[in-house]
């Protein structure tokens, strides 16, 4: 190994530890004031405030239950049940071949959305804006 090579490998290493760092980072950019969309087959079913754990059902064809911190989705395979709980959400219930939609664990970040393709179902987490904050566009 000559001196090249040994500068190559060095900053591969601090590039690589450096890309893991910002990963950890937007992974862990909770949102204190959020929201968790519940989509199904690309359509938004349910809106969970993360402050509270108040909801709003947006189409009660395809959420079947709501009790107390506890929704249940329809789903392509049967029914996904979502808990939320300090403020997020995780699916604790599902039907699909190897339960990976349980085992991705709780979110609370726009960074880490829940997916559980084998049901159609997907749940993304954003902020929540206020509407009379001005925007760059209106000022």
């Amino acid at each position: 190994m000559n001196k090249a090579d040994v500068i190559l490998i060095f900053s591969m290493l601090i590039f690589a530890v450096a890309l893991i760092i910002v990963f950890e980072t937007l992974q862990s950019n909770a949102v204190s004031d959020g929201v968790a969309t519940v989509y199904y087959n690309e359509k938004s079913v349910l809106s969970i405030d993360l402050s509270d754990g108040s909801h709003t059902v947006l189409d009660s064809v395809n959420v079947i239950d709501v009790t107390g911190p506890v929704f249940t989705v329809n789903g392509a395979n049967g029914d996904v049940v979502i808990e939320y709980k300090d403020g997020a959400v995780r699916v604790i219930d599902e039907i699909s071949p190897q339960n990976i939609c349980q085992l991705q664990g709780w979110s609370d970040s726009p960074f880490f959305p829940l997916t559980c393709l084998p049901n159609n179902v997907v749940i993304l987490i954003s902020e929540r804006y206020s509407d009379d904050t001005p925007d760059g566009i209106t000022g």
